[in-house]
């Protein structure tokens, strides 16, 4: 997915990129939930290009991105503590209640660490691959 935004910081090989609401996110039931009360989105890209503060850029969003993120935010969770609910079910509701709990927590943990692997990596981090109009000109 291509996007426009606005970088707001350079450090490095990365970039802080405001992104304004595209008319994709008119339509998206979930486009509360990554833009609350209308404001712009902020994400940080890889700027191997060279971007500076200021330029109009657009940037690549792989969609594989998003459903690992999807997978390791939401579903990881809830199926570990659906299986914990099971397990715990042949002894008692107070030992399913209890397994359940645990099985989610364990799946936000390694959310987590997924998330701080895939982070210090530089894994699935959005690509600016074009500057549309540099400041100043």
């Amino acid at each position: 997915m291509k996007e426009k935004g606005r970088v707001t910081e350079v450090y490095g090989l990365r970039a802080k990129i405001n992104l304004e609401p595209s008319e994709a996110c008119k339509h998206c039931h979930a486009s509360a939930f990554c833009q609350p009360a209308g404001n712009a989105r902020v994400i940080e890209a890889e700027n191997s290009i060279g971007a500076n503060i200021g330029d109009e850029v657009y940037i690549e969003i792989l969609a594989r991105t998003g459903f690992i993120a999807i997978f390791f935010v939401f579903c990881l969770p809830v199926m570990l503590g659906l299986i914990g609910l099971l397990l715990g079910a042949q002894y008692s509701n107070t030992h399913s209640i209890f397994y359940g709990l645990v099985g989610f927590a364990l799946g936000l943990i390694i959310a987590k660490i997924v998330n701080d692997n895939f982070r210090s990596k530089h894994k699935f981090l959005p690509k600016i691959i074009e500057i549309v109009r540099p400041k100043g000109s």
